[in-house]
């Protein structure tokens, strides 16, 4: 057991500090960070004196955009990623045999689509795909970036969508060439289905959440930002993250059931249709915005907006065409390009005044565009840093007007790296190849921060640094554009960085005296000379928070 203060001494604290090799813990916090012949004559004969053999001791990390619950709830479905499921057969039988084991609704996650061929238009997954499992109860299978669902029929009927149903406002139901739905829905549609399925126990929540703490524990993880809890969730995923998560966060974190800190979104609207009215009443019946601290273990501050979509769905904004000619646009409520811009205007202006921090999803570069433009036209709202979700494509122009606006960005290199060249054909080459311009970003002192945006991808930060460093495609080793990061700033961007956005930087995100003692000891010293791909090999050994170890031993 580690005692209430104690030393870890023998350890390398590279890529931030390339001098000192040890550090003394006291009260949850660092108190001491030196080199040990400095600090040992600091300790009492009652102080406990850890060796970590020359491994490496890094900042707990912080995945500044990772929807814990959806992760956790995931992990309790069917695994139908290409991975687990390479082909349309074996999809069927992992339904199947989940059928054969349970009760009630069959929820599934992680499809690609360009991967799964399907019967549908395009190629696209059909409820007809889905008659080989047998399976005669309802069944939603969500793609793995959560902005697609796949249902069989019994689920279409169960929410009453038929050939005359409408799609909503920033949605679309696909259908056949006879106007049937075919079982494939995108973006806000997802939220026609999602709202048919059974609300989760107290039980299944309280399961979600520890299966994603324990989860997160094990690979470092400290902190995180939730980006959506609330009633705009009945869009997202499953559609089950409403308000009542919340009570189970601070429950389990009251109980000691919970180790990471959590700085929640709150969703109002969805994945499209969001309107003002939807933001106003939303905030006037949560309340105000709550205070970050370090006593504040789940913390509920910031408002989620999905202004765009994605652009595998040609959903996000865009100033120059797809391939199919179209641009897409806005996915907030509005008839026009400017009736859309307007009420995210609304809606930015009435959050940020209220005191609320806005992180805004945009994909395409005329969305970001827009956002600045908002921002531009509501100075006040600077020190909230407010920031930008994922930003995937930014006008050149445009990097000098987010950083003069304080505008921050949240974005996650796994996505680029797995999606690879798959998106190409709909953008472009030349879009295609300005994609998350990390270098870019940093040279223009733009506010940023690295994430996983899990379950979309893997929760592992090692994965998220490697990415961030080495610009090549999953499928494409050789491939890079010049604009990765040095290890030292990917590794920032999930420590400081990270604790930047949630306006915690003041005492959490360094191995510094007064700082939290959040911390991950590595089960050997990472070697920063070798491919950034190696650190891979290296796993917790120990992972503190405020100085309590929660998972490992020292």
């Amino acid at each position: 057991m580690v005692g209430a203060r104690f030393a870890i001494k023998n350890v390398s604290l590279e890529p931030f500090d390339s001098i000192s090799d040890s550090v003394i813990i006291a009260a949850g916090k660092f108190e001491a960070v030196g080199r040990w012949d400095e600090l040992a004559n600091a300790m009492s004969a009652t102080d406990q004196i850890f060796d970590g053999q020359g491994a490496t001791l890094i900042p707990g990390i912080d995945d500044s955009h990772l929807h814990g619950y959806m992760l956790g709830r995931q992990l309790t479905g069917v695994n139908v990623s290409p991975e687990a499921c390479p082909d349309m057969a074996t999809i069927n039988r992992r339904l199947q045999e989940r059928a054969a084991q349970s009760s009630g609704w069959i929820r599934g996650f992680g499809w690609v689509s360009g991967v799964v061929i399907g019967s549908g238009p395009e190629g696209t997954p059909s409820y007809a795909d889905l008659v080989a499992s047998g399976v005669q109860r309802p069944i939603i299978l969500t793609d793995f970036s959560g902005h697609q669902a796949w249902c069989n029929l019994a689920a279409l009927q169960a929410a009453g969508i038929t050939a005359t149903t409408a799609n909503p406002v920033g949605g679309v139901i696909v259908r056949d060439a006879s106007g049937e739905a075919t079982g494939l829905l995108l973006e806000s549609a997802v939220k026609l289905v999602t709202e048919a399925i059974p609300k989760p126990s107290k039980a299944e929540l309280k399961e979600a959440l520890g299966i994603t703490s324990e989860l997160l524990l094990s690979r470092g993880v400290t902190a995180y930002t939730e980006p959506g809890i609330g009633p705009g969730a009945a869009s997202l995923d499953d559609g089950t993250a409403s308000l009542d998560v919340i009570d189970v966060y601070r429950e389990m974190a009251a109980n000691g059931e919970f180790a990471q800190r959590v700085d929640v979104m709150l969703l109002f609207g969805g994945l499209g249709g969001t309107t003002p009215e939807h933001v106003v009443s939303g905030l006037a019946d949560f309340g105000q915005p709550e205070t970050r601290s370090a006593q504040q273990q789940i913390a509920v501050s910031q408002l989620k907006v999905f202004a765009d979509g994605i652009p595998r769905s040609r959903t996000a904004w865009m100033s120059d065409p797809y391939d199919n000619h179209s641009h897409g646009s806005l996915t907030i409520a509005g008839g026009t390009d400017a009736e859309r811009v307007s009420n995210l205007g609304e809606i930015f202006r009435h959050a940020t005044g209220l005191g609320w921090q806005v992180g805004i999803h945009a994909t395409g570069d005329q969305a970001v565009s827009s956002i600045i433009d908002i921002a531009e036209q509501n100075p006040t709202a600077k020190s909230l840093r407010n920031y930008i979700i994922h930003a995937d494509l930014v006008k050149s122009t445009d990097f000098v007007r987010l950083a003069a606006n304080g505008i921050g960005l949240n974005m996650q290199p796994p996505i680029r790296w797995g999606v690879g060249r798959n998106v190409e054909s709909i953008l472009g080459q030349s879009r295609f190849e300005k994609r998350l311009q990390l270098k870019n970003i940093l040279q223009n002192g733009i506010n940023f921060a690295l994430s996983s945006d899990a379950p979309v991808s893997s929760p592992d930060w090692r994965q998220i640094i490697a990415t961030a460093v080495d610009r090549s495609f999953r499928t494409e080793k050789n491939y890079s554009d010049g604009q990765g990061l040095t290890p030292l700033e990917a590794f920032t961007a999930m420590t400081q960085g990270a604790a930047y956005q949630s306006h915690a930087d003041a005492w959490r995100g360094k191995i510094a005296p007064g700082y939290v003692a959040d911390f991950v000891l590595l089960d050997d010293r990472i070697n920063f000379s070798e491919a950034i791909w190696e650190i891979s090999d290296r796993t917790p050994r120990a992972v503190g928070v405020a100085g309590q170890i929660r998972y490992g031993q020292l």
